[in-house]
């Protein structure tokens, strides 16, 4: 990333189109795990990271707000995944309907889920590629903003994810305090 900014940008996004289909393929064709489901995830947090590393060297002036972002973003999807799997699900996408609208609506809208994080990744990699050009195109800026702005909500639902997560292994350990008792 520091040095070949455009074979970074395409391996970059082709990985991010890649994973938007390997959970359909793999559903699929009956070989969705546990285990994938986890370094699907996993490997999702990395990339993202590397890149929110590199544009705090590249934007130092706002190196914090890249730090809060990962924090925020592998807190967030470790604790869900963690909940998830404590309570049982087959997968971290598959969470109580009754609970919080706002995650219902994340998890059953393909459409919603696939805005949300394809907008959240190319917000990324947008201010990647403006450190790169001298002379950006007019339309780059409007759909950083844009970008920007569904990052932003993304990020808002990482709080609701670590905020509903948290609630949840609390409720399991109490229940399993009070059947020890």
């Amino acid at each position: 990333m520091p040095s070949s900014p455009w074979p970074a940008v395409f391996c970059y996004l082709l990985s991010a189109l890649l994973d938007a289909f390997d959970g359909h393929a793999a559903r699929a064709l009956d070989q969705a795990t546990k285990f994938g489901a986890m370094m699907d995830m996993l490997t999702d947090r990395c990339a993202t990271m590397c890149l929110l590393v590199n544009l705090a060297l590249l934007y130092p002036a706002y190196a914090f707000l890249f730090q809060l972002s990962m924090s925020l973003d592998i807190a967030s999807h470790w604790l869900h995944l963690h909940s998830s799997t404590v309570k049982g699900s087959g997968s971290h996408k598959t969470i109580d309907l009754s609970g919080n609208p706002i995650l219902r609506l994340y998890y059953t809208s393909k459409p919603v889920l696939f805005v949300m994080c394809a907008g959240n990744e190319l917000f990324f990699c947008l201010l990647y590629i403006l450190h790169h050009i001298q002379n950006p195109a007019g339309w780059l800026r409007p759909l950083l903003a844009l970008c920007g702005a569904i990052s932003l909500l993304k990020a808002a639902i990482s709080v609701l994810h670590l905020v509903t997560a948290s609630q949840n292994m609390a409720a399991l350990d109490a229940a399993e305090r009070a059947k020890r008792l």
